[in-house]
């Protein structure tokens, strides 16, 4: 509630004098243009009652004074003192610099998620066109898996051609292409993909409990915004439609102890490096699919469940002085901490935590695994995945 001691006034006079456009009016609240952002109509509510206003497109937000004093950049008393001023002359002030409108993007009307059934249909039609070249190839070998693994898995290259050849190939062969990830309507009104050049990389199959394919990632070729993997995905598209980030597992569904680390290539060599049962989020924080796997697990046989995320959650925070990375540290010759170090180890942190709390709430016991690590129990900074760790392992021969 703004405090009204003193004021003669309301918002609404303030609503009258810069000649807002009420959209619509209630006995609590006005609808207006917002005179800050300019995109949205209608998207500014003045509330009568306590004399604030906010606007729901561009947060913009305050009392009744400031929003005639952001508008012409015065402190709070020279706005009350223009404000009476225009009152009393019964004046109207719109001569603010108003922000330049800028044309809305067309709605993107998005598809429903296909079937599972569908999804795998598709998307192993789609891996028997494909090909693995002889890059990614031997990427893979070099991570430890065999040819064999990598078959068994149908790890596929990011096609950069014939992209619409292929879709049409797929509708032949009967298989639905509207509502399964990655597809959508182009320009044209013909169904394509989300592939490019840009997105160069491993396509890898996420699989389900039932060894249906529900989705893909792609192992970049080349970083993109810090980001080694992006889901294919066409939710940005005419009828495309969300990933919904599934969970990948791997081995013997009926374990009583299982491991959960996040990445599907990740855990697929650990997986095969270890014989042991993973199970696969996309990242630390994508954690909204993985209470249903825990339960299916649970309804088998789980009991037990190790934590194997990647140790960044343990990494050290000090400041290495890599620009690159934080431009807050070269403010700050002094400083002993990176700023970025801090923040990305704290959101891994969180998603640590939020794993924790799900197993809690089934009444799943789970251990932190912990490696590379020095007395202080701080990451190293040399092994950092489990399947880095299981690789180091057995080239060593040291039983895992």
């Amino acid at each position: 509630m703004y405090d009204m001691s003193g004021f003669d006034y309301d918002i609404r006079d303030v609503v009258r004098i810069l000649n807002l456009r009420i959209r619509r009016k209630n006995s609590h609240s006005y609808d207006v243009d917002c005179p800050f952002c300019g995109y949205k109509t209608g998207k500014m509510n003045v509330n009568i009652e306590k004399n604030v206003f906010r606007c729901n497109y561009c947060d913009e937000q305050g009392g009744m004074l400031d929003l005639y004093g952001k508008l012409y950049n015065l402190s709070k008393s020279e706005a009350n003192k223009q404000i009476r001023e225009a009152l009393n002359l019964g004046q109207y002030r719109d001569d603010y610099v108003r922000p330049t409108k800028v044309e809305e993007p067309p709605l993107i009307e998005n598809s429903e998620l296909a079937p599972p059934e569908k999804l795998n249909e598709t998307y192993s039609m789609l891996l028997s066109l494909l090909t693995l070249s002889k890059k990614h190839m031997e990427d893979l070998l070099a991570r430890g898996l065999t040819k064999e693994q990598i078959a068994e898995q149908r790890y596929r290259s990011v096609p950069l051609f014939g992209i619409k050849s292929m879709v049409k190939k797929l509708m032949e062969k009967g298989c639905t292409v509207q509502g399964v990830p990655g597809f959508y309507l182009d320009k044209d009104g013909e169904w394509t993909m989300n592939f490019s050049a840009k997105f160069s990389g491993i396509l890898i199959p996420i699989i389900s409990a039932k060894g249906w394919i529900q989705g893909f990632q792609i192992r970049l070729d080349h970083v993109i915004k810090d980001c080694k993997y992006i889901w294919f995905s066409s939710v940005n598209y005419e009828l495309g439609v969300s990933s919904g980030s599934p969970v990948h597992i791997i081995g013997n569904l009926n374990v009583d102890t299982a491991y959960i680390t996040e990445g599907a290539l990740k855990g697929t060599i650990a997986h095969y490096l270890s014989g042991k049962t993973f199970i696969c989020v996309a990242g630390v924080n994508l954690y909204a699919n993985l209470k249903a796997v825990l339960e299916d697990f649970q309804h088998r046989n789980l009991k037990f469940v190790y934590e194997a995320y990647d140790m960044d959650k343990k990494m050290k925070i000090d400041c290495d002085r890599n620009y690159k990375k934080c431009r807050e540290c070269e403010k700050d010759d002094d400083s002993k901490e990176c700023p970025y170090k801090v923040k990305k180890r704290k959101n891994i942190r969180n998603g640590c935590r939020k794993m924790y709390e799900i197993c809690r709430s089934l009444g799943l016991p789970v251990q932190r695994m912990l490696w590379d690590t020095d007395e202080k129990e701080e990451w190293k900074g040399e092994i950092k995945g489990i399947d880095d760790l299981y690789y180091t392992m057995k080239k060593e021969h040291k039983e895992i």
